[in-house]
């Protein structure tokens, strides 16, 4: 099993006389740091109860045990290899060494640098653009298999746009193939030539569409191959679902149009009335929750299992203050939600309450609104929320509150300099999150690490920038992804252990890393 890699490098700072390397968050050199609950961080009463995420890799050794062997002469005297022809190698490398640098964001930039990708950071790596930028997207679910791993990959994602005109706008079906392993530069064309699968050739993206009006606020896949449908909430107020069935069976016939019959939503929400919204999420059984900008929360409620008939309720969930910004059905509960506003609080509902009213509140979740949550698919008691200051929090829904009754967060980290944009639990790895920010950062973490007094050493090392000044990098931060601009939203793929996608005003990334 291959060891997880922390703070790996993942951009590079180029000049118009060479390349420069510029390692984002290295911890070391490749050790593995190990993966341990901090109980300061971690557990809000001391009982270690919550974090304690299994460690796939404890069983497995530190570091490798290397027995030198010398050859020896006729009288049994050691023959010792001479190294003299090595000098020029080690003083280059050397050399090369001095020359590395710490990059985080925010660093400085001489004249003439620019920031590029370090592929050798990742498995995976593609950049696409469409027409029109996306402030939201959701992965489809397919029938290539699960846990998949061999490249190339293909995979299928619905997305909504912010066109210049209302009338311009699109669902967009998005099938991305070729998705090929991304050749490290530094390699030798030998070492590229090993593998005919790891060809870095260009994805190939295709698109089939539908019309819509009104620009696409979020969108939302109901995660369910044999009933694909998919809910988009318009800036017009109106939240319509679709049936995105034939556009997919368009993609297995070359020309083929997308049928008219499927132009047209299957059911329109008007629960809203003219009021937008952003919040928006299924429950696996096809019911749809959405919240709106004026602080109410509707439940649209599917008929049996044809997909075309839908109650929409008339009497909201009531309790916010502010805008709903993000809803989460629970993975655990199927009659419990979670919710986050601009009021900066955090509620939790239960659907069958006659008073539509909530059950549980985090009045001060944040300092500032609560833009994003994600439910843990795996470990089901935590929550993460992201505040538009920048910061992230875990909640551990078992303790809600410290002895003296006041909401504590399990873990809460201060690392993106502006709004949290998108936050999302990984779904094959309980402790591990992915973070996206208007700081044009998108970041992984690991909750269960926590480096030992050698690597702590290391880290701090390697955290000291060109100018002598120490970086202060959490020990959990695992990668720092760049080079989009205006983050809006990430998933990660769940049907490709450990592949994302981003959108941004920039276009879209796809990519999976070495660390994950």
């Amino acid at each position: 099993m291959p060891k997880r890699q922390s703070n790996t490098a993942t951009s590079t700072v180029t000049t118009g006389e060479r390349g420069k390397i510029a390692a984002v968050a290295d911890k070391g050199d490749g050790a593995q740091p190990s993966r341990r609950v901090d109980s300061h961080k971690m557990d809000v009463d001391g009982d270690n109860e919550m974090g304690e995420f299994e460690d796939p890799y404890e069983d497995e050794i530190d570091e490798d045990e290397v027995l030198v062997e010398h050859d020896e002469d006729s009288d049994g005297v050691d023959m010792m290899e001479d190294d003299q022809g090595d000098d020029g190698n080690e003083e280059s490398e050397e050399a090369a060494e001095k020359k590395r640098q710490v990059y985080l964001p925010g660093d400085p930039l001489n004249e003439g640098e620019t920031l590029q990708a370090d592929n050798s950071a990742y498995h995976m790596l593609h950049n696409m653009s469409v027409q029109w930028p996306c402030l939201s997207f959701d992965f489809v679910p397919d029938s290539l298999g699960n846990n998949r791993t061999g490249f190339p990959h293909t995979m299928y994602a619905v997305a909504g746009t912010q066109a210049d005109r209302s009338y311009r706008n699109q669902i967009l079906l998005l099938k991305w193939s070729q998705l090929h392993r991304t050749i490290h530069d530094d390699l030798d064309d030998e070492d590229k030539d090993d593998d005919i699968e790891d060809l870095d050739e260009d994805p190939i993206l295709e698109t089939k569409t539908l019309r819509h009006q009104g620009g696409v606020n979020r969108i939302r896949a109901l995660q369910s191959y044999d009933s694909p449908l998919t809910a988009s909430w318009a800036d017009t107020g109106k939240v319509h679902i679709w049936d995105i069935k034939k556009l997919m069976d368009a993609f297995e016939t070359p020309g083929a149009a997308v049928p008219t019959s499927a132009q047209q939503p299957l059911f329109t929400i008007a629960s809203h009335g003219s009021v937008e919204g952003y919040a928006m999420d299924w429950n696996p059984d096809g019911r749809l929750l959405t919240g709106d900008c004026s602080s109410q929360i509707y439940l649209t409620t599917r008929r049996g299992d044809t997909g075309a008939n839908f109650v929409a309720d008339r009497n909201a969930f009531r309790g916010h203050t502010g805008s709903v910004e993000d809803i989460q059905w629970s993975p655990e509960e199927a009659s419990v939600f979670a919710s986050c506003s601009v009021d900066q609080s955090i509620k939790i509902w239960d659907v069958r309450a006659k008073n539509r009213g909530y059950a549980l509140d985090v009045p001060n979740a944040h300092d500032a609104d609560v833009n994003v949550i994600s439910w843990n698919r795996k470990a089901r008691y935590l929550l993460a929320s992201g505040g538009d200051n920048g910061d992230f929090k875990v909640w551990d829904m078992r303790k809600w509150t410290d002895p003296n009754g006041r909401s504590t967060p399990a873990a809460e980290f201060h690392w993106h300099k502006k709004a949290v944009t998108s936050i999302e639990w990984c779904p094959t790895d309980e402790s591990v999150l992915a973070v996206s920010g208007a700081d044009n950062q998108l970041t992984l973490w690991d909750l269960a690490v926590e480096l030992d007094a050698e690597e702590e050493a290391r880290h701090k090392e390697a955290m000291v920038g060109s100018d002598g000044a120490l970086r202060k990098v959490p020990d959990q931060l695992l990668f720092i992804h760049q080079g989009q601009t205006d983050i809006k939203e990430l998933h990660w793929h769940p049907q490709v252990p450990g592949a994302l996608a981003s959108t941004a005003a920039t276009g879209f990334n796809v990519f999976k890393t070495i660390s994950v």
